[in-house]
């Protein structure tokens, strides 16, 4: 299968797969480049320049070895692969007929790729912000949401798997199925900053964020996070940047929480109004990556090492496409994902 245009296929039916793939051995490149702009109505987009920028980063880690007894699959269409499930979420088996390829063949490839993608994109779209850059996203998240000195919001994601064998109940959550947990820091235009997946269903929100790596992180001051001076009265005083979360976390310096029901009065109830409206910045985040890849919206039928791998893919992705295309509206320069 040649796959110069394979990028256009991704969230394409079987059916206009199969026709894509045979439309390409009978036509020219513009011919093909063509039909498949007219065929695809894109839901979930990115641009043109985006995926050939994705492209040149991935595929030299994709290349295939040359075999003299067949051709080998080439990298564009692993990635496509990839791009294909995470955006659908169809099983191997589904896969393998628009395709022509095993399942088990499908499951190698996708392992490798997805691995392959998390190794590219963590260094450029997830790497730990200097005080600078702390200092321009805590700006930003003021400007935005009125709420001053707060960098990041804090939540966490069950991520949907079919149940582990001989796993008992440590993955069922309170929701009752089976899952691992997906902790996030999220900035204000709703690109993930840290985060954590891997944690067991059954564990409740704090005490995932005790045992995370991000935890640790904050309590011992390794990221980098600057401290906002202020001159009150005559007196200097040193105002930290915050995290925001829900009444489930712990209340510390770093990390702030909503005012107890009980206990509000009416500028506690103004002050966690703002909380809200700050915080929910983190759960818009999660359902915006849920939506554009449909893998989140059904159980994966993988294993759970291979759920993670899978979920920092497409953090990773979801990252990449906001900083360069953010909310798309131009339907002639974009591309199904």
């Amino acid at each position: 299968m040649k796959t110069d245009f394979a990028y256009v296929l991704v969230n394409a039916t079987d059916d206009e797969l199969y026709a894509a793939k045979q439309a390409l051995q009978i036509r020219s490149k513009e011919h093909f480049n063509t039909y498949v702009r007219h065929l695809l109505l894109p839901s979930k987009r990115t641009s043109y320049r985006t995926y050939e920028e994705l492209k040149n980063l991935a595929l030299p880690h994709l290349q295939p070895i040359c075999c003299n007894w067949r051709d080998p699959i080439s990298a564009e269409e692993k990635l496509v692969l990839a791009l294909r499930h995470l955006a659908t979420g169809v099983s191997f088996t589904s896969m393998s007929v628009p395709f022509h390829m095993s399942a088990e063949a499908i499951s190698r490839l996708l392992s490798k790729a997805f691995k392959v993608l998390w190794d590219v994109l963590q260094p450029l779209e997830l790497q730990l912000p200097s005080e600078e850059q702390w200092k321009n996203i805590a700006k930003r998240f003021g400007d935005l949401w009125d709420y001053p000195f707060a960098f990041d919001s804090l939540d966490r994601k069950h991520i949907s798997l079919k149940k582990p064998g001989n796993s008992g109940s440590m993955f069922y959550n309170y929701k009752r199925f089976p899952s691992i947990v997906l902790m996030a820091l999220s900035d204000a235009d709703s690109c993930f900053i840290l985060v954590d997946c891997g944690h067991y269903g059954r564990v409740s929100d704090a005490g995932v964020y005790q045992s995370s790596h991000m935890s640790t992180l904050l309590e011992e001051g390794n990221l980098n996070i600057p401290k906002q001076a202020f001159k009150i009265n005559g007196s200097v005083i040193e105002v930290p940047y915050m995290v925001i979360g829900d009444e489930a976390f712990p209340l510390k310096t770093y990390l702030m929480k909503p005012f107890a029901v009980r206990t509000l009065n009416e500028k506690r109830r103004i002050y966690d109004y703002r909380h809200s409206r700050a915080r929910r910045l983190v759960e818009c985040t999660l359902g915006i990556l849920t939506r554009k890849f449909e893998i989140f919206q059904r159980p994966m039928r993988v294993e759970p090492d291979k759920a993670i791998i899978i979920t920092n893919a497409a953090i990773g992705l979801h990252n990449f496409i906001r900083r360069r295309d953010g909310n798309m509206t131009d339907r002639t320069s974009s591309i199904c994902l």
